[in-house]
């Protein structure tokens, strides 16, 4: 029997996680992805939950966690740099602290995951998908960048929250994002005197948030987010508009936006306008009624992004990923009955996922100073908690309040024991 012809729309973490135990389930497997060569740039991302078992079972585990910061945990300081809070670092990969000892730039993952992938995988760089035409046994793909018109049996998109192919197969796809009101800049500063292995974040009025992170090559990485309790707000608006002009425009908006701030952020907006690795992202979910139309069907952010207020989007790309190469594997001659099953398996997870406690991410933002006031000293009794040994009471009492989900059990593939 011929091998299952399968795309993939995303060279990023979903894409390439998936097309790894594509090939582990017999399939034969192309990835496509716009930019013109792999993506080096991006913010550091956690491997928590059950996903450390899905890189463990890829055998990269030991490579990811080379490659890892080590930061040693997350204080929250005041405007003159003095730490009241603390969080060491979760050793567990359970979410039971703000911060992992996994967690590896987004660039050198992928950097990972390709070179795991590359000899077996068909790479198309610097193209994308234009259009579909599906029938009952293939799928037509229409390149816009040259790529001959292709058929395969089986069309993914892990093309991230903005993906187009969820919009060619699913309608509008602005229908699916559920806005989370925010914004979040990411790009990384030279390293300065105040910084150490410990990240450190502080807010400011207007809901705007500042973090700064170490990494393993010598920089420092900076986030900036600004998050509103009124989706008519104008800064959301002109944000949106930012967004899609360009970087230019995008580092003069937040640097209007975030001039006014204290604590560090002269070094921060300076930084922000010399690096080359600067990008800004809505901050929000993806919702599906359905994750499959057809032979065309979705994985990662594509598909039930969670937001960066759950730490979990690299986690369930990881997870996801198996788990559609996995059903593939049981169904290879019945896709439809596969994708279907996918689904069935994954999905109550991934609502437990996005589940997001009420006010989140507003509560966690204030507006105003005596918002921050009130927010700070809830946040100093959650690290009294942990520094006086009853974390383990406060994670109960906090599973009222879910963010990341309960665990999820990996089911077992035969494919995947050779």
């Amino acid at each position: 029997m011929s091998k299952l012809r399968v795309l993939v729309s995303g060279a990023s973490v979903a894409g390439p996680a998936l097309a790894y135990w594509l090939v582990r389930a017999g399939c034969k497997v192309t990835v496509v992805e716009r930019a013109p060569i792999l993506r080096t740039n991006g913010q550091g991302l956690d491997v928590r939950d059950t996903a450390r078992d899905v890189i463990k079972r890829m055998g990269i585990f030991d490579r990811i966690r080379d490659k890892s910061s080590h930061e040693e945990g997350l204080k929250i300081v005041d405007s003159n740099n003095r730490c009241f809070t603390r969080f060491g670092v979760d050793e567990s990969g359970k979410g039971d602290s703000l911060t992992s000892d996994v967690e590896i730039l987004r660039g050198e993952l992928a950097g990972i995951l390709f070179d795991v992938t590359k000899d077996d995988v068909s790479y198309i760089f610097g193209d994308m998908v234009e259009s579909l035409e599906e029938t009952e046994k293939e799928v037509g793909v229409n390149f816009a960048n040259g790529t001959p018109t292709t058929a395969f049996d089986l069309v993914v998109a892990a093309d991230g929250l903005g993906s187009k192919i969820r919009g060619i197969a699913f309608g509008n796809g602005y229908s699916h994002i559920r806005s989370l009101d925010s914004y979040a800049s990411y790009f990384s500063i030279p390293p300065g005197d105040t910084d150490t292995m410990w990240s450190r974040v502080h807010w400011v009025k207007g809901g705007r948030c500042m973090l700064l992170r170490p990494d393993n090559v010598g920089r420092t990485r900076a986030f900036l987010s600004l998050t509103a309790y009124d989706k008519s707000d104008e800064r959301l608006v002109r944000l949106e508009k930012a967004s899609k002009e360009g970087i230019s425009a995008q580092k003069l908006l937040v640097q209007e936006l975030f001039q006014d701030a204290d604590w560090e952020i002269s070094r921060i907006l300076k930084g922000m306008h010399e690096s080359e690795d600067f990008y800004m992202q809505h901050v929000a979910q993806v919702r599906l009624n359905r994750w499959s139309s057809g032979r065309v069907t979705v994985v990662g952010d594509a598909g039930y992004a969670p937001s960066p207020f759950t730490g979990m989007g690299t986690s369930i790309a990881f997870i996801g990923a198996y788990v559609l190469a996995g059903e593939i594997s049981r169904q290879p001659n019945d896709i439809p009955a596969a994708l279907e099953s996918y689904e069935r398996v994954l999905r109550p997870y991934v609502e437990s996922v996005q589940k997001l406690p009420p006010g989140i991410p507003w509560i966690v933002n204030p507006q105003s100073a005596l918002g921050i006031r009130v927010f700070e000293t809830v946040i100093r009794g959650v690290g009294l908690l942990s520094a006086t040994g009853l974390a383990t009471l406060f994670s109960k009492l906090a599973a009222y309040l879910p963010i990341g989900g309960d665990s999820f059990k990996l089911p077992d593939y035969e494919a995947f024991r050779q």
